[in-house]
């Protein structure tokens, strides 16, 4: 007999909430204070600060300033309040519901978990697979895991005329849109559909959220946040209480009728999503961004896919600006509407701020004059409450979403992409569609390196010039400016340099070795060999669709063939996968990281892994307050080995119950 201890996690609620409405009591009077100061400042820049020999430079960098205060405004105004503008309602029975998933050239892995997912919702509905690049194998998968599947002759339109496609070819009264790779959560219609009770509702937006959290977007040191956090987390929700929040494609709800309205999901821009949204608001339509995450996909790996993906939504945005809907001169639009919709459309030109930003130190340098006529003592004076008020007031606004350095750091890297975006405005030309890319191939570093080299010229270009102003100050060289000036604008170009090299390192130091993200996933775990007829008590550290990380004790002789590992999983079930070779990571106090790739044996079995992964462990780790608790004094029973394998063979289908209930029956009988 060899006795085996069942450990059983318990999957606990944290006490947090699940969406979390946080108006700060200071925030009103921050912002009050803070605009009065920003004004203050502007006046005394405009009257007492410019320089008369310099005037075009100084008015430059009055204007620079000016815009990042507008920009500041902005903020304040539409994210005075996040509170929910709409009590939840639980949907009603016998609602119409048809699931899209609009799909490319996505990898068949992707979308297996979205189409898993989909059909997992809880609510009665239909889903359908839509795929444009009409592939046999994505209508295989569909029909294999009970997917409806439709494509069409050609791509029209892209992803807005394949939407526009099936829905002339579907019947829903509601339409969930998912990309490709946001799998959803089962509870993801419940949680929306109530809302439709209003008639005049046209779409309910949630959240993009990302379960690899090793993206290039994601802060490495607090990987919850990530480069569109503060959008989707306080800006939207603002957005709600001037009916200007707009629908950003997935994941969202659509009301079948509202499309219908305009014709359908505009086809006319490259960023159908925003584009649709003026037009539905322009009729009348209301919008609700409902800030609660109920689906995860994945983020741009990549600067190279980041950047593709952030140029597409620029130029999109140019694109319908430039176009007969402008929200600056679309007829039904509230004048709310117009200021929310131009703050969305000015983050792109805060690019042209970068840039003036950027090259004032260097102009300092390299021409000796200095845009301002003040001290040194006096710029500090004024500049310095200027610069610590408004930081304090968009972390205070950005109700613990606002990072300051990741902010400036993801601004710099995006400014050139954005200042191509604006010579579309100036001379513009046909686009096309460019899916971001959801996977890596084999010149992943090449694209990377590519991607960095107008940030490589611009950072070699500061230093040097910043070595020379040392150089001039060093040396007792006379500038055109007092010293303190003069230091002032080495210190500011060193900064600048200091940002853009920590974003060329991030990018450069990041490692792509793996195909598939490893999910965070602690559990103990059984490692088993049915040659040695031996078990191991190991710990479950990460886990992936094709490989498994797990710790075990360095005083533990490893088995070599044919290997098992068998754990429990969130279902309550247990799972059990058949390894291949191990490979020792690392040795830590007495333990060793150990990796191996695994084949998933059975349909039933990887439809476990893929719900483990993408639905279960996004839903319970990454934002919606659950944590795994392992029973103090777990159930200990004797089990012979031999029933243990012939057990392992059948893949455990069973329940942790039935299955205790069967080895227990199994025991007696020996």
């Amino acid at each position: 007999m060899v006795p085996l201890t069942f450990p059983r996690l318990v999957w606990h609620r944290r006490a947090t909430p699940r969406t979390k409405v946080y108006n700060p009591p200071l925030l009103g009077l921050i912002n009050v204070v803070t605009v009065v100061f920003l004004a203050y400042y502007l006046w005394w820049r405009a009257t007492a600060s410019l320089n008369p020999q310099a005037p075009f430079f100084s008015w430059a960098l009055l204007i620079a300033e000016g815009f990042g205060v507008l920009n500041y405004l902005l903020f304040a105004w539409m994210t005075r309040t996040v509170a929910p503008a709409r009590p939840f309602l639980p949907p009603r029975p016998g609602l119409s519901v048809d699931v899209f998933i609009p799909t490319y050239n996505e990898d068949l892995d992707v979308l297996e978990a979205t189409i898993t997912g989909a059909v997992g919702i809880r609510y009665p509905h239909l889903t359908w697979v839509l795929d444009d690049g009409r592939r046999p194998e994505v209508e295989a998968l569909a029909r294999r895991l009970g997917a409806d599947y439709l494509t069409r002759p050609d791509n029209l339109y892209h992803k807005a005329g394949n939407l526009n496609h099936a829905l002339k070819h579907t019947t829903g009264e509601f339409i969930a849109i998912l990309d490709a790779d946001m799998v959803p959560q089962p509870d993801y219609l419940d949680r929306t559909l109530g809302y439709f009770e209003d008639e005049k509702l046209a779409f309910v937006q949630m959240p993009q959220e990302f379960y690899n959290q090793d993206s290039i977007q994601h802060d490495p040191l607090s990987r919850h946040w990530h480069e569109q956090t503060l959008f989707f987390r306080v800006i939207q929700p603002g957005k709600n209480h001037t009916n200007s929040a707009f629908w950003t494609g997935s994941p969202s709800v659509m009301r079948r009728k509202s499309l219908e309205d305009i014709g359908g999901v505009a086809t006319e821009t490259v960023t159908e999503d925003i584009h649709t949204s003026v037009r539905l608001h322009s009729k009348g339509w209301m919008s609700y961004f409902l800030n609660e995450v109920l689906a995860y996909g994945i983020a741009p790996q990549t600067i190279h896919a980041f950047l593709l993906q952030r140029l597409r939504w620029a130029q999109g945005t140019m694109q319908l600006y430039r176009s007969k809907d402008s929200p600056f001169w679309k007829r039904g639009l509230t004048w709310q509407q117009r200021i929310s919709y131009l703050a969305s459309f000015l983050a792109y030109a805060e690019a042209i701020q970068k840039i003036l930003l950027i090259s004032t130190p260097t102009i300092i340098i390299l021409f000796e004059i200095f845009p301002m006529n003040v001290d040194g003592f006096s710029f500090v004076v004024h500049w310095l409450p200027y610069f610590l008020l408004t930081i304090l007031a968009n972390k205070v606004g950005g109700r613990g979403y606002f990072n300051w350095f990741q902010t400036e750091k993801y601004n710099l890297l995006k400014t050139i992409t954005f200042l191509q975006s604006f010579l579309w405005l100036i001379w513009p030309k046909p686009l096309n569609f460019k899916v971001t890319p959801k996977s890596l191939d084999n010149n992943v570093y090449k694209k990377e390196r590519a991607s960095l080299r107008a940030y490589m010229v611009l950072f070699g270009a500061i230093i040097g010039v910043s070595f020379t102003g040392i150089v001039h100050l060093s040396t007792g060289l006379s500038t055109g400016v007092p010293l303190t000036h003069y230091g002032i604008a080495i210190i500011w170009a060193v900064f600048n340099a200091g940002i853009i090299l920590l974003g060329i390192r991030d990018v450069l130091s990041k490692k792509h070795n793996r195909k598939d993200y490893r999910f965070p996933f602690k559990a103990p775990a059984t490692l088993f060999s049915a040659v040695e007829k031996s078990l191991i008590s190991v710990m479950v550290e990460n886990i992936s669709q094709h490989g498994v990380g797990f710790k075990v004790s360095d005083r533990v002789e490893l088995p070599r063939d044919q290997l098992s590992i068998y754990f429990q999983i969130p279902s309550d079930e247990y799972l059990v996968l058949a390894l291949g070779p191990l490979k020792v990571h690392k040795r830590w106090f007495g333990h060793r990281w150990v990796g191996a790739k695994f084949d998933v044996p059975s349909e039933g079995e990887r439809k476990r892994l893929t719900e483990l992964l993408f639905v279960s462990l996004p839903g319970l780790l990454l934002d919606r307050g659950y944590s795994p608790v392992m029973d103090k004094k777990p159930e200990r029973m004797a089990v012979p080995i031999e029933e243990l394998f012939r057990l392992t063979d059948e893949s455990f289908p069973l329940p942790i119950p039935s299955r205790r209930r069967e080895l227990a029956v199994k025991l007696k009988t020996n």
